[in-house]
């Protein structure tokens, strides 16, 4: 059984690409890199040290972005939103008409890779240049609002041209919203240039209409997707809902749904709500699990090296997170 537990604290944000292992979450030796089992799998990041901010999640799940006092200008679709329909959302579902109740319509997922980011489309370190209480820690190691594109490059993951390659990630805490996956070259002999730009440019389509959850004991649960191609940028692009859903009450922040229940139905049972801090472990949480899906890699780009990012548009909050990895593509 699949069960939440309420959390005695709440911790807004955080996520991060678990495959292929991402170099760019953090200092080498100072993150848990995402993985599918052991240490950094499922939505967990913790790592031992927190510079002294007392906050357990300060870890390579703090790459994002976020508006602020000196950055206001991004996380924000800059437009009328675009995605509208009930199934493609993941907060007050029912309403898309602009209007004060509409509380949703300027946050990212509502015009899915329309609002602009920090950085160069890995993510910066705790969301930008100025610090916000709400989660938004660097890494270890790391000065607030670096770009993580500076960190080493890592161990390349291979992938070969027109192949069916699989890709996951995991959650901490539960904004809804949706995701997509991205690549850019990445040659500085070729004269590359890694830019959130370039992985608009090179939008990566998902191989199928399901996805599965994959625990951290290596079992997986295939689930219907619910992907969104329609009002995305670039035009066409493939996104997937993310498929934990938020409660109806107080906005999704709540870690057990109530009476008015979840905004749309779980993936397994349980699986519903915010988030908790895990600080007893009572439970099998959605944290224990990572959202994995297939994309295919395009038959028609040229072999070298390149890096795959993850951005996820949320919906509850104006946040976009995001994660790079390197690959080969051969």
């Amino acid at each position: 059984m699949y069960l939440l537990l309420a959390a005695t604290t709440v911790v807004r944000g955080h996520g991060q690409m678990n495959y292929p292992p991402s170099s760019r979450q953090g200092l080498p030796g100072k993150t848990w890199p995402g993985a599918l089992s052991g240490e950094g799998a499922g939505g967990y990041c913790e790592q031992p040290n927190s510079q002294g901010h007392g906050n357990p999640l300060n870890g390579a799940c703090m790459i994002f972005s976020q508006p602020s006092a000196t950055q206001p200008n991004v996380s924000t679709i800059p437009g009328w939103p675009t995605n509208n329909a009930s199934r493609a959302r993941t907060h007050n579902v029912n309403v898309s008409d602009g209007s004060a109740a509409d509380w949703t319509k300027k946050m990212p997922w509502r015009a899915p890779g329309s609002a602009a980011v920090l950085g160069s489309g890995c993510g910066v370190a705790g969301g930008g240049d100025a610090f916000n209480s709400n989660g938004g820690w660097p890494p270890t190691g790391m000065k607030q609002g670096a770009d993580t594109l500076d960190l080493p490059a890592g161990r390349p993951t291979v992938w070969s041209r027109g192949s069916v390659v699989e890709v996951a990630w995991g959650m901490w805490a539960n904004h809804g919203g949706g995701y997509a996956y991205r690549i850019c070259p990445n040659d500085p002999a070729r004269g590359d240039k890694v830019t959130e730009e370039c992985f608009q440019q090179h939008p990566l389509d998902f191989a199928g209409d399901v996805q599965w959850l994959q625990h951290l004991n290596g079992s997986k649960y295939q689930i219907p997707m619910a992907k969104v191609a329609v009002g995305t940028t670039p035009p066409g692009s493939q996104w997937a809902r993310q498929p934990i859903p938020g409660c109806v009450d107080k906005h999704g922040f709540e870690d057990v749904c109530g009476v008015h229940g979840t905004e749309y139905a779980p993936p397994l049972p349980g699986l519903e709500g915010f988030g908790y801090t895990n600080s007893t472990k009572k439970g099998d949480l959605y944290h224990d699990f990572s959202i994995v899906d297939t994309v295919i890699v395009p038959s028609d780009v040229a072999p070298g090296a390149y890096l795959v990012s993850w951005r996820w548009d949320c919906e509850q909050t104006n946040q976009i997170w995001q994660n790079c990895a390197d690959i080969t593509i051969v």
